[in-house]
């Protein structure tokens, strides 16, 4: 246990890296493509909620599903230029669904939560978004829910990512907040952002921190819908 642990922490540092360093000016060239990751971004956070509530027969058709949908992508990877960063996230995001396939059938149902919200890690830095703001926006998304589930599973064992995760945390609402205030728009929106952020960094008991991760995704909800 402690050495997956272990491994996770490290995953967790080499993904603010690698997130930081990609770019987000190119959409997806492709409509296939692109339905493709939207729909597996959609399935891993389903995982995340169906894996929470402990129902087993939604985890295991969401699991059928995204796993199709991988095969689907690898399929349509092999016909592009090889790509080092996404070749690179396709090899993780198999890696998450054998972990999410283990802890599925051992009812681990935060392990299967926590491998559901890495992949949907992976498919984030795979995809090019057409702005910096929507990519963001994603990660933000992530990042509340692996505060929420991190601190489900063991938040003293947890305490180290925990922290790498408020940190990045701050540093990509630093830059949503910077596009949604442009031109004076959105001033309540970011207020309510920043006030809710800063609750997140300073809070460290489990179960209100759970509750902050939870208002977060549903702040991040209401920045989608933001002009």
């Amino acid at each position: 246990m402690k050495i997956f642990h272990g491994i996770r922490y490290f995953i967790a540092l080499l993904g603010v890296f690698v997130f930081l360093s990609l770019p987000a000016s190119a959409s997806e060239s492709s409509g296939g493509l692109s339905s493709i990751l939207v729909s597996m971004e959609g399935n891993a956070e389903d995982i995340v909620d169906a894996a929470l509530a402990r129902n087993a027969p939604a985890t295991q058709k969401l699991y059928r599903e995204i796993r199709n949908k991988l095969r689907q992508l690898h399929s349509h990877m092999d016909k592009l230029p090889f790509n080092e960063r996404r070749s690179r996230e396709l090899v993780i995001a198999y890696s998450w669904l054998r972990v999410i396939a283990i802890d599925l059938k051992q009812h681990a149902w935060i392990g299967t939560a926590i491998a559901a919200n890495q992949l949907s890690a992976s498919i984030i830095r795979f995809t090019n978004y057409p702005t910096l703001r929507k990519r963001d926006t994603a990660w933000l998304g992530y990042l509340g829910r692996e505060l929420l589930l991190l601190s489900k599973e063991d938040p003293t064992v947890n305490a180290e990512l925990l922290n790498v995760r408020r940190v990045d945390l701050a540093n990509t609402w630093q830059r949503v907040s910077k596009d949604l205030i442009k031109n004076f728009r959105n001033k309540t929106l970011v207020m309510r952002g920043g006030r809710l952020i800063g609750e997140i960094q300073k809070e460290h008991e489990p179960v209100q921190t759970i509750k902050l991760s939870s208002q977060l995704l549903d702040f991040v909800g209401r920045i989608k819908k933001a002009k």
